[in-house]
């Protein structure tokens, strides 16, 4: 009986991983958009993932608007896509990692949008493809958690409208 060489075991596992988290990263676009409505405090609207032009990261881009009379603070991003999301914006001219989270200000929004902000998803597990969906799980200091899908558009396809959802 001829041995399976242990790299190979590793290569087809990391495949496996992958593909299982790509799968829930991607689904149907109504089974996650009904986490918000018109009255919820917390509505987002507008999100999508352009195509990727490398296939080890992708740029989620959404509006956030607080219809409530409180500020809000979007504290972290997770997506099934990709090991580890992060949230960026922009500083001073230059993109940089925001640690501290996203403050919306009462009865505001903030739009995340190329050169202004967005949520890089990085070590994709498998590619993402125009037509294809990706799930984002935004944690938010006083409004918990909202579950948002975003379509993945082509690199040169105008953004879908920010009108909230």
């Amino acid at each position: 009986m001829k041995r399976v060489p242990p790299t190979l075991i590793a290569a087809a596992l990391a495949v496996l991983i992958g593909m299982a988290g790509l799968v829930r990263g991607a689904v149907p676009q109504s089974a996650a958009s009904d986490g918000a409505s018109q009255t919820a405090p917390i509505v987002i609207g507008g999100a999508y993932i352009r195509e990727p032009a490398t296939p080890n990261n992708a740029a989620a881009y959404f509006t956030i608007f607080n219809t409530s009379d409180k500020p809000d603070v979007l504290t972290t991003v997770s997506s099934g896509a990709g090991a580890q999301a992060t949230l960026h914006t922009e500083v001073n001219g230059s993109m940089t990692v925001t640690t501290s989270g996203l403050t919306i200000p009462a009865h505001s929004q903030v739009t995340l949008s190329p050169g202004k902000g967005h949520v890089m998803i990085e070590k994709l597990y498998g590619p993402l493809r125009p037509g294809q969906t990706v799930n984002l799980q935004l944690d938010f200091s006083n409004n918990g958690t909202i579950l948002v899908t975003a379509p993945v558009i082509a690199i040169g396809a105008p953004a879908p409208s920010v009108g909230a959802k």
